[in-house]
């Protein structure tokens, strides 16, 4: 292990961080419902997006400098591309949700609900995939071990999903935007915590190396 792969794993942490906050401040605009500015919050949302954006950027361009001493860059690469995925869903669903809230829309309680709780199972996966990067440079073994809790919760996420899913399909609701808004935030809600378990897949083949 280098000097240069201790400095991606350092830099990844950080733009995880700035995901975090995002997730974060979703989970503040869901529970304060009503009483929140939406748009506000989600102007301070697509700020860290920006600023993720800008340090995936950087950080490709520094992955590409030092390409030849890092076999596995690729892996470093897909954590990188996936964390401004998820980064630019967290976005997307924010506004979504932003605009419902401004629009004075009552969101169905048991919708409600599960957002909320793939939102905090998204944020748990993120602080395991901090731990699992954080881990890299000094126990490979324990951040195989951080990066597999995240599959179990990207399991857990999926059967919110289709829980979710059933219920905005089987009540009949009038107003069509509310439907389909709701479904884009739930999808791309689920397709972060399926990139988060692909960040965590790629980790533990960087870990394999060390073991």
């Amino acid at each position: 292990m280098s000097i240069a792969h201790m400095n991606l794993e350092e830099r990844l942490q950080q733009i995880s961080l700035k995901v975090i906050d995002q997730v974060r401040t979703l989970y503040e605009l869901m529970k304060s419902g009503e009483a929140a500015t939406p748009m506000q919050v989600y102007s301070k949302i697509n700020g860290i997006k920006n600023s993720v954006e800008m340090d995936k950027f950087m950080l490709g361009e520094y992955i590409i400098r030092i390409k030849e001493g890092i076999q596995d860059k690729d892996l470093y690469i897909d954590v990188l591309n996936n964390l401004e995925k998820i980064s630019q869903n967290l976005d997307a669903a924010s506004y979504r949700l932003s605009v419902l809230i401004s629009r004075g829309t009552q969101i169905d309680e048991l919708l409600y609900k599960l957002i909320t709780i793939i939102a905090e199972k998204l944020l748990a996966s993120l602080t395991h995939l901090v731990e699992s990067l954080r881990l890299l440079s000094i126990n490979a073994q324990k951040s195989v071990e951080s990066a597999r809790n995240i599959m179990k919760l990207e399991e857990e996420v999926d059967d919110l999903y289709r829980s979710l899913e059933l219920k905005l399909f089987e009540k009949k609701y009038d107003d069509l935007i509310y439907v389909m808004l709701m479904k884009d935030v739930a999808d791309r809600l689920e397709d972060s915590e399926d990139m988060i378990r692909d960040s965590a897949t790629s980790i533990t083949y960087i870990a394999f190396g060390r073991l």
